[in-house]
């Protein structure tokens, strides 16, 4: 089976991360999923995906929270992270990219736009086999 790499979705309403889920599977991602803070924390920290898409707004541990508790980890130093919500970037997106998190991206997801970031962001082999020149 070849490698793809592992986006993980850290999003509460069920319906969203389900739509989120088969887009990016369509577009050649394994996905994980988590419906809260917490969950998604330790779902990075034992499956260490790729890149992860997380809710601002998530139960039990935001989406803030959890970007700044994953980037203290060495092996997300690196990981790129997308905090999505409803909420306008104005008032949110220098407190995700204080944070850790790499962009912010308004609801409704422009997947589009999505895609250009994750295809220049994301590795198309593992982490393990990429080698620094």
């Amino acid at each position: 089976m070849p490698w793809k790499p592992t986006i993980l979705i850290a999003e509460d309403n069920a319906d969203s991360r389900e739509m989120l889920q088969v887009m990016f599977e369509s577009r050649g991602y394994r996905v994980i999923a988590a419906d809260n803070g917490t969950q998604a924390l330790e779902v990075a920290l034992r499956d260490q995906p790729d890149a992860l898409l997380l809710d601002l707004q998530l139960p039990k541990l935001d989406g803030l929270s959890v970007t700044r508790t994953l980037r203290q980890h060495p092996t997300f130093k690196d990981v790129p992270i997308i905090i999505v919500s409803g909420h306008d970037p104005n008032r949110y997106r220098q407190q995700a990219i204080e944070a850790g998190s790499d962009e912010y991206m308004r609801k409704p997801i422009d997947f589009d736009r999505l895609q250009v970031w994750l295809d220049r962001m994301v590795p198309r082999e593992p982490r393990a086999l990429v080698t620094s020149a």
